[in-house]
C-alpha cells in the first residue's frame, strides 16, 4: 500500500526548484523593505529628529531603555518563545526520520534543498508552535487592559481555520506536516489552542451567530470550487482550502480590529501579538512562494494554487499592516508624553 505522504513528498522535491518564484521572492522582500522605510520616515516625521548628534545619541538611550522595559515586562512572553525554538532546535538537531525506501531519494532532493530546516514543512510547524505561544499570552494578560486585536471576529475565524485543520488531518494523513517538527506535534499544538479560541470567541457566537453562518457557507462554498487533489476526496481536499480562506478573513479582520481598537490598548500582549504575528504568517507566505509551485496534476477544481499563494502573502502584508499602525501609535504616544 502506498505510504500517504508520498504524494506530498515527490510533489515537494519537483517543485522547490521552481525559477519561477525567485521573482516573487524579491518582491516579497521589497514589499518588507518599502514597509520598513516607510515607517521610518513616518517615526523621523513625528518625532521631528534632526542631524543633532546629540539628540540622536539621546534617542538611542531611549530606545535601549524602552527594549529593557519592554523585555521586562515581556518576560513570560520571552520564556514562552525561548521555550518554542529551543525545542524546535532540539527537534531539528535530532533530525531523524522514517522514509520507505522507494521514497529515499525525494526525501534527500528536499533535504539538499532546505538544510537548515531539512524540509520546507518545518515553516508551517514553526508556524503553528509561534500561534500556541501568541495566544497563551493573550490569556495570561487577559483582564490586564482594553479590547485585543486577536479576539472576537478574528478568534472566531481562526477558531473555525482550526476546526477544520483538525477535521483534515483526522480525515487523511496526506495534509499531514514532514520533517523533524512534523508529525503529531502540530497537531497536538492545534488541539492546545483550540480551548484558547473558544474561549476568546464566546462572546461572539452568541452576538453574531447569523453572520458568522453565512461566512462559514461562504467560505466552504469557495473551498468546494478551488481545492486540490491530494487526497482524491473533493471534502477532504476542499477542508485544506477552508482552512486557509478562514485564515485569511480571520488576518483581514485582525487589520480592521487593529485599526478600530489598537489607539486605546496599551496591554503588553498586544505588542508582543503584533511583533509576532507578521513572522508567524512570513512563515507561511514564504511556504507557499517557494516550495508550493502550481502543478496542474494536483489541481482538482479552480485555482488553489493561486489561491494559497495570494491569500498568504496578503495576510502577510494585513499582520506586517496591523504591526506598523500600532508601534507608529506607541512611538506616537510616548513622544506626546515626554
Amino acid at each position: 500500500m502506498e505510504a500517504p505522504g508520498k504524494d506530498l513528498l515527490e510533489f515537494g522535491a519537483g517543485v522547490v526548484m521552481n525559477p519561477s518564484f525567485g521573482l516573487a521572492y524579491v518582491e516579497t522582500l521589497l514589499c518588507v523593505v518599502v514597509a520598513m522605510i516607510v515607517l521610518r520616515l513616518e517615526l523621523q516625521r513625528r518625532a521631528g529628529a534632526g542631524p543633532d548628534i546629540g539628540s540622536r545619541r539621546e534617542t538611542v538611550g531611549r530606545y535601549a531603555a524602552s527594549a529593557r522595559k519592554l523585555l521586562k515586562e515581556c518576560a513570560p512572553e520571552a520564556a514562552g518563545l525561548m521555550a518554542c525554538l529551543t525545542l524546535a532546535a532540539a527537534l531539528r538537531a535530532r533530525g531523524t526520520e522514517k522514509v520507505l525506501p522507494e521514497e529515499r531519494e525525494a526525501w534527500e532532493n528536499i533535504k539538499a534543498q532546505w538544510p537548515l530546516l531539512m524540509t520546507a514543512d518545518t515553516l508551517l510547524s514553526l508556524q503553528v508552535m509561534l500561534r500556541l505561544v501568541v495566544l497563551l499570552s493573550v490569556v495570561l494578560r487577559a483582564g490586564s487592559g482594553g479590547p485585543v486585536p486577536l479576539s472576537e471576529e478574528s478568534s472566531v475565524l481562526w477558531f473555525g481555520a482550526n476546526l477544520a485543520r483538525l477535521a483534515l488531518v483526522c480525515r487523511s494523513a496526506v495534509y499531514m506536516l514532514d520533517g523533524p517538527l512534523g508529525g503529531f506535534l502540530p497537531v497536538a499544538c492545534e488541539v492546545a489552542v483550540l480551548p484558547i479560541l473558544l474561549v476568546l470567541s464566546r462572546g461572539t457566537f452568541k452576538r453574531a451567530w447569523l453572520a458568522l453562518s453565512m461566512i462559514a457557507m461562504c467560505a466552504i462554498c469557495f473551498a468546494s470550487r478551488h481545492n486540490l487533489s491530494l487526497a482524491g476526496d473533493v471534502t477532504i481536499d476542499g477542508l485544506f482550502t477552508l482552512a486557509h480562506a478562514l485564515d485569511f478573513l480571520a488576518a483581514v479582520v485582525y487589520l480592521v480590529r487593529t485599526v478600530l481598537i489598537d489607539r486605546t490598548s496599551r496591554d503588553v500582549s498586544v505588542s508582543f501579538t503584533h511583533m509576532i504575528m507578521p513572522i508567524q504568517q512570513g512563515f507561511a507566505a514564504y511556504y507557499f512562494l517557494q516550495a508550493f509551485a502550481a502543478v496542474p496534476e494536483l489541481v482538482g477544481s479552480g485555482l488553489p494554487f493561486e489561491f494559497l499563494q495570494i491569500s498568504s502573502m496578503v495576510a502577510f502584508g494585513a499582520y506586517l499592516s496591523a504591526a506598523i499602525l500600532h508601534f507608529a501609535e506607541c512611538y506616537d504616544a510616548r513622544m506626546q508624553s515626554v
